[in-house]
């Protein structure tokens, strides 16, 4: 007789039960190592200043190599808690880059990266949200 795993999933205001049956032990590790990882796309980010004055414009610049082309790509900035997202949003040209203008009035050091978020057509009509989003390494920008 196979052994039986149930699994619960709270999905809104409804409560699902489903029975699974338990793999064989021959199956493989249920956690794969280093050599089965996958790399997510990485997006990459880039300011053409180091240093810039308050409401001075700037550009942050970037690649988003394996994401469609039109996928959106917004700027966030780290505050105290946590990753915040400005009112900076443009989408991929066809060459899957993309260039937007920046300005930042809070004087200092600042953190910025930029977040894109896809969700497959697929699930466009579960109740689940299956987006996944990709965000670039931080990028140092001081405002003077």
């Amino acid at each position: 007789m196979n052994p039986v795993v149930t699994r619960i999933a709270t999905v809104g205001a409804g409560l699902f039960l489903c029975a699974v049956p338990a793999l064989p032990a021959a199956a493989g590790p249920l956690h794969p190592g280093p050599a089965d990882d996958r790399q997510l796309p990485q997006l990459t980010a880039e300011a053409t200043v180091r240093t810039v004055a308050a409401q001075e414009e700037f550009r942050m610049r970037g690649t988003v190599p394996t994401l469609p082309a039109g996928t959106e790509v917004t700027l966030q900035q780290r505050q105290k808690k946590g990753w915040v997202s400005l009112p900076a949003t443009v989408r991929t040209k066809n060459d899957l880059t993309y260039s937007m203008r920046v300005k930042l009035g809070m004087k200092g050091p600042n953190e910025l990266r930029v977040i894109a978020c896809t969700r497959p057509e697929s699930d466009a009509y579960t109740m689940l949200d299956t987006s996944v989003c990709h965000t670039s390494d931080p990028v140092a920008v001081t405002v003077r």
